[in-house]
C-alpha cells in the first residue's frame, strides 16, 4: 500500500481517503433517497452508519489488528449503535425532524446537510482511521487509561442526559416546562459534554500510537472540530435560540440559566443563588423595552425620533 505523508505522518490510502470516497458515497445515496422521498428518517441513520462503516472498513484493510485498535474502532461502533439508534428511534416517534422540515423538498439546500454530515465523520473519525492504518504499538500509556477513563464517564453522561429528557418529555405533567431535573439541574448542556468528553477519550486512546509518527498533532483537530460545531455552529447555539423562544419568559428558566454551568456537571451551591425578584424585574424591564421598540417601529419615522428623543433625555 503507497503510503502519503502529512508532514512527518506516514498513512496509507486507506485511512483516509477510501474512507473519505466510502463516507461521500453513502450520504449522497442518502441524499438522493431522502430529497426523493422528502423524508428526514434516514439522515441519523446514515451518519452513525457511516461511522461504523468506515471505523471497520479501515481495520479490516490495513491487515494488522492490536488491542489499541480494537479498542478504539468497538468505541466508535457502540458510541455510533448507542446515539443513532436513540435519534432515529426519537425522529420515528416524533414524525419528524423539525431541522428538516423546510430544507427536506428543496434537493439543492438538503443536499447541504448531507455533505456537511459527510465532513463531520470524516473529521470526526481522522485519529482512528489513521490509528487503524499504523502498524506500531507501543505499550500501555497513561493516555490510554484517562483516555478510557473520559470516553467512559461521556458515555455515561450522554447516555443519562438523553434518557431522562426523553422521559421528561413523554410525561404529560411536564408539557410546557422545560427540564432541570436528574443531570440536567448541574449541567444546561449534559449530552454535548458527554459527546465531546468520548471523542477527546477516544483521541487519547489513540495518541500513544500516532505519537510513533511524530505526526500526532494534525489529529486533535478532531475533537477540536467537534466542540467548535457545538459550542459555536449547529448545537449549543441553535438549542439555546429554540429554549429561550419558548422559556424565556419563564423566571425560573432565567435563574437555571444563571445558576446551571454550560457543559460540566456541577453542583449547585449558595453562591450561585440568583434572587427570582430580581429576575422578574429584570424580565419587566425587557418587555417593557420590547414594547417600546415595536411602538416605535409600528409608528414609523415619528416613533423613531420620538426614540431617539427618549435616549438623548436618558443620556443627557
Amino acid at each position: 500500500m503507497t503510503a502519503f505523508r502529512i508532514g512527518s505522518l506516514g498513512v496509507t490510502p486507506s485511512a483516509y481517503v477510501g474512507a473519505g470516497i466510502v463516507d461521500l458515497i453513502i450520504q449522497l445515496a442518502g441524499w438522493a433517497i431522502s430529497a426523493s422521498l422528502q423524508t428526514d428518517k434516514l439522515y441519523d441513520a446514515l451518519g452513525s452508519t457511516t461511522f461504523i462503516v468506515c471505523a471497520l472498513g479501515t481495520l479490516t484493510y490495513a491487515h494488522f489488528y492490536y488491542a489499541r485498535q480494537i479498542v478504539a474502532t468497538v468505541l466508535v461502533c457502540i458510541w455510533g449503535l448507542r446515539l443513532g439508534g436513540f435519534l432515529v428511534f426519537r425522529v420515528i416517534k416524533a414524525g419528524g425532524d423539525s431541522r428538516f422540515k423546510d430544507v427536506k423538498d428543496k434537493p439543492l439546500k438538503y443536499l447541504i446537510y448531507w455533505l456537511l454530515q459527510a465532513v463531520w465523520v470524516w473529521v470526526t473519525l481522522f485519529p482512528v482511521m489513521v490509528l487503524n492504518a499504523l502498524p506500531r504499538n507501543p505499550g500501555l500509556w497513561p493516555s490510554d487509561i484517562v483516555g478510557g477513563v473520559m470516553w467512559g464517564v461521556g458515555f455515561v453522561c450522554e447516555c443519562m442526559a438523553d434518557f431522562q429528557k426523553y422521559n421528561f418529555k413523554q410525561n404529560p405533567q411536564n408539557k410546557g416546562k422545560f427540564i432541570d431535573v436528574g443531570i440536567w439541574r448541574w449541567s444546561q448542556f449534559p449530552n454535548y459534554f458527554g459527546e465531546m468528553m468520548q471523542w477527546w477519550g477516544i483521541w487519547l486512546l489513540c495518541l500513544a500510537s500516532i505519537n510513533t509518527e511524530k505526526g500526532y498533532y494534525v489529529t486533535i483537530i478532531s475533537p477540536l472540530f467537534l466542540m467548535v460545531l457545538l459550542l459555536f455552529v449547529s448545537g449549543i447555539p441553535i438549542q439555546k435560540k429554540q429554549a429561550n423562544e419558548r422559556y424565556g419568559s419563564n423566571p425560573d428558566f432565567k435563574i437555571w440559566q444563571k445558576t446551571t454551568p454550560l457543559l460540566i456537571p456541577f453542583p449547585k451551591y449558595k453562591f450561585m443563588k440568583v434572587s427570582k425578584q430580581d429576575v422578574e424585574q429584570q424580565l419587566r424591564v425587557q418587555s417593557q423595552k420590547d414594547e417600546e421598540s415595536n411602538d416605535d417601529e409600528s409608528q414609523g419615522p415619528q416613533g423613531n425620533r420620538r426614540a431617539a428623543s427618549r435616549d438623548i433625555d436618558h443620556n443627557s
